[in-house]
């Protein structure tokens, strides 16, 4: 397990040379721990099959699997798992906060979006990258092909963060130009008006869209550890404030609690899965809640 969560450590990706050993090494660490797991039929190995029921066809199961495993696989053909996958990455100034770790939330956030990007493709599944801050910046359509990765993952090497957030909007746009349902991701610290953020949320679950949030955080704005004096800026506007953390600890985690705790309960009332990532854990929470959202699409 320790060795597993080595390759989902994000201090540990951001090591490596590029996005490609990134997406490999979290998906690969992730699956490396997972068996027996209850989420037969989504591994890079058996990608393509599915659990043995009573009263399947024999004929189509996949014997060598049971060779190696001694579980019984049905060949699952791409009709009945495809589905298409919509990763929005939020790539606005505030993104490119990091706390006192090596590990900006936009990091995070792209490595996240590497790993599920690996994974999805590797199911068959259309695959589309959305990066985005006050407008759309880069729109990558739904595709399934394998080449499709190499130009995700080129484009997630490349991003960098600017602009203001203007959260509500674009997922009003992305709700009103995507042709076909699936699920949508967002990956996004959420920096904006909460009541528009969930009116945008909400365009896409009344399309009939499967929506997840991945709420990333750094650790220092969920806690305010700091000592001394400090000066904070605002990412965006540029606001600064100079103050002891300490003297406002106690009340800060309160507000950031009732944040919390407002935005996933608005989220539960609207049918809309949602994961709060804090940027110092491993993915492997954010590729789990992935897996059962999709295990329940299937």
């Amino acid at each position: 397990m320790k060795q597993r969560h080595k390759y989902l450590d994000p201090a540990f990706l951001s090591k490596l040379a590029n996005m490609d050993l990134v997406a490999r090494c979290a998906v690969e660490g992730f699956f490396s721990g997972l068996h027996p797991s209850p989420f037969h039929g989504f591994s890079v190995e058996y990608s393509d099959h599915r659990e043995y029921h009573p009263g399947d066809e024999l004929k189509f199961v996949d014997w060598k699997v049971y060779g190696r495993s001694d579980k019984l696989y049905i060949k699952q053909y791409q009709q009945e798992t495809n589905a298409a996958a919509y990763i929005l990455l939020d790539s606005s100034k505030s993104m490119s906060f990091s706390g006192e770790g090596p590990v900006s939330k936009m990091d995070y956030g792209s490595f996240l979006a590497a790993a599920l990007s690996y994974l999805m493709l590797k199911q068959g599944d259309s695959t589309a990258l959305v990066l985005f801050g006050e407008g759309l910046k880069r729109q990558m359509p739904p595709k399934s092909k394998r080449t499709h990765l190499n130009t995700i993952l080129v484009e997630l090497q490349h991003n960098k963060p600017s602009g203001r957030t203007n959260l509500a909007g674009v997922l009003h746009t992305i709700a009103e130009t995507t042709k076909r349902r699936g699920i949508v991701i967002l990956i996004s610290d959420l920096l904006d008006d909460e009541g528009d953020i969930f009116k945008g949320l909400a365009h896409l679950k009344f399309l009939k869209h499967d929506v997840i949030v991945f709420h990333t955080m750094d650790h220092q704005e969920l806690n305010l550890d700091y000592e001394g004096l400090i000066q904070f800026e605002d990412l965006e506007s540029k606001a600064k404030m100079r103050t002891f953390p300490r003297s406002l600890q106690q009340t800060y985690r309160q507000r950031v609690a009732e944040f919390l705790s407002d935005i996933e309960r608005t989220a539960r009332k609207g049918d809309i899965d949602y994961c709060l990532l804090d940027t110092s854990e491993p993915l492997d929470r954010a590729l789990m809640a992935y897996l059962a959202k999709r295990k329940r699409m299937v």
